[in-house]
């Protein structure tokens, strides 16, 4: 069997064992942070006597624990394997999303929502260093593509299940149809946890699904992938602190910042409130529900078709600012549609939307991760830029008011602005990278390769190591 032949049933092994399963754990996490916006149109807010904004602040301080714990969250996976870290923060937050269902009193909705966060805040990041150590960097947008997928595929079968629910339940039922919502979610999430303990393999040295021939090629393809850059086995680096100085000093980490805060305003936003938009074009509360599971499925149609294309053709600066255009449109069309009676032209804006601004986190995210060497850094500087995104989070939970409903002006045309910068932004970067390869290129051509002093630069900053843009 030819040496191509051999990588790609290797890699067809290596995807059905991770891909699928992290796939789940996504799509779960995003099931249980949003079904709060399906849980409102089923009267929470009516049950537990919620006014005012409060449930606008229930939504923003989950972000305030996701925020608060990421970076540690990310410290102790690198410490702990995988298999132990990542399904015991599902449980936690499991055990929290069924607790939620029983919450009688904002002061309770608010601890719950904060300790869901701080659970959830390992997981994205970790998930990101998960598919960093087992694929070449221009593999891995396609398998982020398909795992954070996750949040549209949890979009759509959240309506859906908010729709069965609701349709079933009544007055006399003795569980609401919220607090069904929130039970049923959390122990679900559970249960997959405890499956993930026995079936997550920790690094490619030590999984015992492989043989030994096919981890050494595992390990061989990843070193070749990173150029001359030294690579270390993840379990085999040292802690150092002076990674988080060279995140903190790094410029793309900034502008990664600044990209996926715009870009998460965007997602959670659209998320957290399409169904009280959608309910505010004219439709009933019910069919509101159920309408809401389309923009959803286009939405993970988009992302799996662009995460594919970038890693084709090697590109992920245009494939960004092409995605934030196409939310950016959508927009557009909800804005100057004035006329409340063209129910299709905005039901058909908001599939816009979704195509366009989900796929926007997962080039971000493999775009900073393939940028940044080696893994203790890339670990770092991920979990970091996915902390200060989600604050993204916190605005969007508040931008779409209750005094707003039913257009949502405000909401719509904030996030017509950050889509916006974004586009702006990742222009800036991709034209920086473009210009500090060309650098290192006439470096090597000019003065040489010097492999002994230059190896010195174990980062990114390694002449060889070549920027993705």
């Amino acid at each position: 069997m030819r040496e191509r032949e051999k990588e790609q049933t290797l890699l067809r092994k290596i995807d059905s064992r991770i891909v699928p399963l992290m796939l789940l754990l996504y799509l779960l996490s995003f099931l249980d942070r949003v079904n709060i916006g399906n849980a409102k149109l089923a009267n929470l807010e009516r049950d537990i006597g919620l006014v005012g904004n409060e449930f606008n602040w229930s939504l923003s301080i989950f972000f305030i624990g996701y925020v608060v714990f990421e970076v540690p969250s990310n410290l102790i996976l690198y410490k702990v394997r995988p298999s132990i870290w990542l399904p015991t923060i599902m449980i936690g937050w499991g055990i929290t999303m069924s607790l939620m269902a029983f919450v009688k009193s904002y002061a309770a909705l608010l601890v719950t929502r904060f300790l869901l966060g701080a659970f959830e805040a390992g997981l994205v990041p970790g998930l990101v260093y998960y598919v960093t150590i087992w694929y070449k960097r221009f593999e891995q947008s396609f398998r982020m593509g398909i795992i954070l997928s996750g949040s549209t595929i949890a979009g759509a079968f959240s309506g859906l299940l908010a729709y069965a629910i609701v349709s079933l339940t009544n007055d006399d039922s003795p569980l609401k149809g919220w607090q069904l919502i929130f039970l049923i979610d959390g122990l679900v999430t559970v249960v997959a946890a405890t499956f993930a303990y026995f079936y997550i393999a920790d690094y490619p040295e030590k999984a015992k699904w492989l043989k030994k021939e096919e981890r050494s090629m595992v390990v061989k393809r990843l070193k070749d992938d990173v150029g001359d850059t030294d690579y270390k086995k993840p379990r085999d680096h040292t802690f150092d602190k002076g990674y988080i100085l060279e995140c903190l000093k790094d410029w793309k980490v900034y502008m990664s910042m600044l990209m996926l805060l715009g870009a998460d305003i965007s997602i959670y936003s659209f998320a957290f409130f399409v169904p009280s938009i959608v309910n505010g074009f004219g439709f009933n509360e019910v069919i509101s529900q159920l309408l809401v599971a389309p923009p959803f499925l286009l939405a993970c149609i988009s992302t799996l078709t662009i995460s594919a294309l970038s890693d084709r053709i090697n590109s992920r600066g245009p494939l960004l600012m092409l995605s934030a255009s196409i939310g950016i449109v959508g927009y557009m069309v909800i804005l100057y549609t004035t006329n409340s009676n063209i129910l299709i032209a905005k039901y058909i804006a908001t599939c816009i939307i979704a195509i366009g601004i989900f796929p926007c986190t997962v080039i971000l995210i493999v775009w900073l991760s393939n940028n940044l060497s080696p893994s203790l850094k890339c670990n770092i500087g991920v979990a970091m830029v996915i902390s200060v995104g989600n604050l993204g989070g916190i605005i969007a939970a508040q931008i779409y008011r209750p005094e707003d409903y039913p257009h949502y002006v405000l909401g719509h045309v904030i996030v017509s602005g950050c889509l916006l910068a974004v586009v702006g932004l990742s222009a800036i970067q991709h034209g920086i990278l473009r210009k500090l390869n060309t650098q290192k290129s006439i470096k090597i051509k000019t003065s040489g390769y010097d492999d002994v002093e230059d190896k010195k630069e174990l980062d990114d900053r390694n002449p060889k190591f070549i920027y993705c843009l």
